[in-house]
């Protein structure tokens, strides 16, 4: 008992001596500070939230090692000149080279416009429309986004934002709190946020968006810098696919055109519906006419209607299904083309052996480049469920010469057009062999008969199936921009006619209970294990 107590009076003599001692509160000072200078300064780089607190943390560790500094510099001059010191300080300088270098060859990255973009679908590439409008732009173009703190969008589009920046000289972006800065958010009449202003500097024109993804900023770009919004109108009345998303729970079926009117909206276009039976007329300002799988005639007068826009030399998009009414026939054969009665079967190229789903190839050459009209040149695959085939109503070589008929996307030799779609079997006698046109582009100065040379041309985009475009296939393959671009080029949008970006996958490892504990196992003990391996081996070298 006795020994017991004069060792705690010893250790309590050790501890009076210690705190007497300036050596023990330098050591005290150093490790502190060491910690709290670590401490503070990842946090101040890393953590956006607490960066406040990780510089006052940072701060208090530089103070803490000054003062150890000041209470022993003997003991610290000692330890540096020392074994242990040289060792340290070699550690220190060649960590403060590797971030050093680390940190440069990022902020060369950085200001490089080069990136490589390993997804499937390259969601991380600005398209060719997109850097198209940034290279045109002729005077300086600013976005002002409006984002109160922590929201979780805000670095996705300061991403975006920042490549649009790289891309474009004369773009520029800048970040605001409207909470704080409250007067500027009422000078740009923002009320909702987050929301991003985009304004043409030289003259003050703006254009707001509340969707943040590549398109719309391409959109809010073009009306900002004056690109007029021209007017694409539908057909309705004839039982055409239409709107289908339901208004409260935003639902949509898979027959309908919703994804083709979005596609439109975002390349810049007003798009609206339109009866003949209710106007009579189709409007001066209509750029584009879209007539989308009909299912009923057309009435005289409204035959009338559609003959006097094409006679003021109007453009038409225009995708009938096998055996569409034959008043849509008839309205296209003044033109110069006609819809043939039956389905396109393809042998050769087509979706899962399925032969009245032919699919349309570049690697086969079954987009026509002779037509040199640019709508195909980027496209690599489309597929159209149940096609027909588009022809000439002459032979192209006694086409008059004020009309020009031309194959934009074609089926295969191994093709023919199916007369029974319920029992597909190439009939020699009855059905005639491909290559058919299933999109085809028409171009002519007057009908066929009575040429007009006083006003533009009347021009036609007509596909030969209207299932490729609807909701359920739309994003499919290359489907969305055909058909995108075939209205881009009638409405003389050139600049647009490219290659849409991607819709961003959904990607998810689906396992069962078995795989799923063998992934959560071995990734808790498979490292451990090649590490020791590794240190055996090593130990065992050295030995």
């Amino acid at each position: 008992m006795a020994e017991q107590d004069t060792n705690k009076q010893d250790f309590v003599e050790i501890l009076k001596s210690s705190a007497r001692s300036a050596g023990f509160w330098s050591f005290v000072s150093v490790v502190v500070g060491v910690i709290a200078t670590a401490a503070g300064g990842i946090a101040y780089l890393t953590v956006d939230e607490i960066s406040g607190t990780g510089l006052s943390v940072l701060i208090g560790g530089l103070v803490l090692l000054f003062v150890a500094l000041v209470l022993a510099p003997t003991e610290v001059a000692g330890f540096i000149a020392g074994r242990q010191g040289r060792y340290g300080m070699n550690i220190i300088i060649m960590t403060i080279a590797f971030f050093t270098i680390a940190i440069l060859i990022n902020f060369l990255l950085f200001r490089s416009p080069t990136r490589i973009d390993t997804t499937a679908t390259r969601v991380f590439t600005l398209a060719p429309q997109t850097t198209k409008v940034l290279e045109s732009l002729t005077g300086p173009v600013r976005a002002t986004a409006f984002f109160t703190p922590g929201d979780p969008t805000q670095e996705q589009t300061e991403d975006l934002l920042n490549e649009f920046e790289r891309r474009g000289d004369n773009f520029g972006y800048r970040f605001i709190d409207p909470e704080l800065n409250r007067s500027l958010a009422v000078q740009y009449n923002v009320t909702q946020y987050p929301a991003i202003i985009f304004e043409e500097m030289s003259d003050g024109t703006r254009q707001g968006i509340l969707e943040f993804n590549e398109q719309n900023f391409v959109t809010g770009i073009l009306v900002a810098t004056g690109v007029a919004q021209k007017k694409v109108v539908y057909l309705t009345g004839h039982d055409e696919p239409g709107i289908t998303r339901d208004p409260i729970q935003g639902g949509i079926q898979d027959d309908g055109f919703d994804f083709v009117f979005d596609g439109l909206e975002r390349d810049n276009y007003r798009v609206a519906a339109l009866n003949l039976q209710q106007f009579r007329t189709v409007p001066e300002d209509v750029a584009v006419l879209l007539i989308a799988g009909p299912k009923q005639d057309l009435t005289s007068d409204e035959a009338a209607a559609l003959t006097e826009y094409l006679e003021r030399g109007g453009s038409v998009v225009a995708l009938f299904d096998p055996n569409p009414p034959q008043s849509f026939v008839d309205l296209l054969a003044p033109w110069g083309a006609t819809v043939a009665k039956g389905s396109v079967a393809d042998a050769v190229s087509n979706v899962a052996g399925e032969s009245l789903t032919p699919l349309i190839q570049d690697a086969n050459a079954q987009f026509v480049s002779s037509a040199n009209l640019g709508i195909t040149d980027q496209i690599d695959v489309v597929f159209f469920p149940d096609a027909t085939a588009i022809s000439s109503v002459r032979d192209p070589v006694d086409m008059p010469v004020h009309t020009r008929f031309a194959a934009l996307a074609r089926s295969t030799p191994a093709s023919w057009l199916e007369s029974d779609p319920e029992n597909v079997n190439y009939d020699p006698d009855t059905e005639p062999l491909g290559p058919f046109a299933v999109v085809a582009v028409l171009e002519s100065q007057g009908t066929m008969d009575n040429p007009n040379f006083t006003v533009p041309a009347t021009r036609f985009i007509i596909f030969g199936d209207s299932d490729f475009a609807r909701n359920r296939f739309f994003f499919s393959n290359d489907n969305a921009d055909l058909l995108l671009n075939s209205v881009n080029w009638l409405a003389e949008d050139f600049d647009l006619i490219s290659i849409r970006p991607k819709v961003f996958p959904f990607r998810e490892l689906i396992v069962n209970t078995r795989e799923r504990d063998f992934i959560k196992w071995s990734s808790w003990f498979f490292p451990p294990f090649v590490m020791i391996l590794l240190g055996t081996y090593v130990w065992w070298r050295r030995r």
